[in-house]
């Protein structure tokens, strides 16, 4: 079919745009002189190294704890207002890590009335600094703690109860049962939690930069706009994309290595134990104090700001211009996301063998690039290709396909997926054109995938900060940016507003999360 053939040439077009700017970055990294390696490394290298290891253990622990925990919690336990807390839990993810950050920190600036609270709180328990290695691996586990959660939630509940009698019949009992049953059942939730987790680590900016923990990230964007140095620059990227791409190999690794054998016979969902009395009140204090912290308090923070902003009349018309700037390149790039990752979709379900693998791979790997880098590779890119694109409006969009153009993929894959392929041959056969079967057949079986897609990658380009920062045009301000130089600036007051704003764009995303464990849930 003509409607094949041309999205193979299309996907390879798509798949060249995102893959060349990654390989000028490579390319620039890989001529450096090696006196600028050696000056690095002896400089800020191996603290960077070091700093990125740590926080990625750190966080990975901590969001392993909680996400973990409650994922046994409610696939086990019947209590009191379960159906509400499992959709509380997934608030925290609608929160920026730089927003959370923002909130946290200007709860002991001089100038907030909780200063002297927060001394006394820290003093009393000698709890570290929040600008530390704990401060920030706790913020950052708060906002990635879900996909661990949501994922060894989704593997526990297909827990079959006959691996409960198995379990009596060979005497295990509580903790034992836990680590040698339950959770080499959730191992592969876990593992794809887990990761999908750490590359946000990684990819993260604003919050290691506002409570100045220097990582890859925030070293990249140091360079290239501090020092100038887009070879320095592009010497980072590369040690952070090998990192990268050993974290993904390593969950791949260990993934692939776990099989979970299914036990022949009749398959039992696991019931759910009821909690009494006193369990009930245990975990309700359990939950309230969890979502206190890693929730309603910055939430509370950001509107009693809010509030003081209006109070002094420092809210003005110029939030309507962040918001539409915001959205004209956030449209943009998710608009260009969803066109562009459609012929891959397409491919990718239609075909199969090393071009599918191929533009799989290719479609899939934006989202496991940081900004930094991504920002860095179309400045190198057009440098050479068309340097007087630099600087202009088109820039952040391109940044934004790249980035997020896996979300509107896996999207439209899924719809692609359950659309007959013998739809399209009738079509052909009735003599439509492939415009036509595209239009008429394609497209409106696919659109609730299309349109998904297209609201997840908004989303998800409002909240980018680095790529924003590093590509915009002079005096084009996004929410992010504002949230961001305000915050850096300690203007609490002014960053509060658009840092509102954001939080309500992220619950975009989590009423999706929201609705697909609603129906999990229905299913069993």
């Amino acid at each position: 079919m003509l409607l094949r053939s041309f999205s193979v040439i299309c996907a390879l077009g798509v798949a060249g745009l995102i893959a060349t700017p990654l390989a000028f970055i490579i390319h620039s990294a890989l001529t450096v002189d090696s006196t600028l390696w050696v000056r690095l490394y002896e400089t800020r290298l191996k603290l960077l190294l070091l700093n990125t290891i740590k926080l990625l253990l750190g966080v990975g622990f901590l969001v392993s704890l909680f996400g973990v925990f409650w994922a046994w919690i409610f696939t086990r336990y019947e209590f009191w207002g379960r159906s509400i807390w499992q959709v509380i839990l997934l608030l925290p993810y609608a929160i920026p890590g730089y927003v959370m950050a923002y909130a946290y920190s200007s709860l002991s600036s001089p100038n907030s009335p909780f200063k002297g609270l927060i001394d006394w709180v820290t003093n009393v328990f000698s709890l570290p600094s929040l600008y530390s290695f704990w401060g920030v691996a706790l913020i950052l586990s708060f906002i990635n703690y879900p996909y661990v959660y949501l994922l060894a939630r989704a593997s526990l509940s297909q827990y079959n109860e006959v691996y409960e009698d198995v379990s009596r019949i060979y005497g295990l009992k509580g903790i034992r049962k836990f680590l040698q049953v339950d959770l080499r059942l959730a191992y592969p939730g876990i593992f794809a939690g887990l990761s999908l987790a750490l590359m946000e680590v990684m990819s993260d900016f604003g919050t290691v930069s506002l409570l100045r923990y220097p990582t890859f990230t925030e070293a990249i964007y140091r360079q290239i706009t501090g020092r100038f140095d887009p070879q320095g620059a592009s010497a980072l990227s590369l040690v952070l994309l090998l990192l990268t791409f050993f974290m993904l190999n390593l969950e791949q690794h260990f993934r692939g290595k776990i099989g979970v054998a299914t036990i022949n016979g009749k398959y039992r969902i696991l019931s759910r134990k009821r909690v009494s009395l006193l369990g009930n009140i245990f975990l309700t204090i359990l939950l309230l104090g969890f979502i206190f912290f890693s929730f309603f308090l910055p939430v509370g923070v950001l509107l009693y700001w809010a509030s003081k902003s209006f109070s002094q009349e420092l809210f003005d018309g110029q939030i309507v211009r962040y918001v539409l700037n915001t959205l004209l390149v956030s449209s943009a790039g998710a608009l260009l996301a969803s066109l562009f990752a459609f012929p891959i979709a397409y491919t990718v379900v239609r075909y199969s063998g090393p071009l599918r693998s191929l533009l799989y791979n290719l479609g899939t790997l934006g989202y496991s690039l940081p900004g930094p880098v991504i920002a860095l590779s179309l400045l190198l890119f057009l440098k050479n290709i068309s340097p007087y694109l630099i600087g202009s409006l088109l820039v952040v969009p391109l940044a934004y396909v790249i980035r997020f153009l896996p979300v509107a993929f896996h999207s439209q894959v899924a719809s692609l997926s359950s659309v007959s392929c013998v739809l399209e041959e009738a079509g052909a056969t009735l003599g439509a054109n492939s415009f036509r079967i595209f239009r008429q057949i394609l497209l409106p079986l696919m659109a609730p995938g299309f349109f998904t897609g297209f609201i997840l990658v908004l989303v998800d380009s409002i909240k980018e900060l680095p790529a924003t920062l590093m590509l915009r045009p002079l005096a084009f301000d996004t929410l992010a940016v504002r949230v961001y130089t305000n915050a850096v600036e300690s203007l609490w007051e002014h960053a509060s507003v658009p840092a509102l704003l954001m939080v309500f764009a992220g619950l975009v995303p989590v009423w999706f999360l929201i609705k697909m464990a609603y129906l999990n849930e229905r299913r069993r």
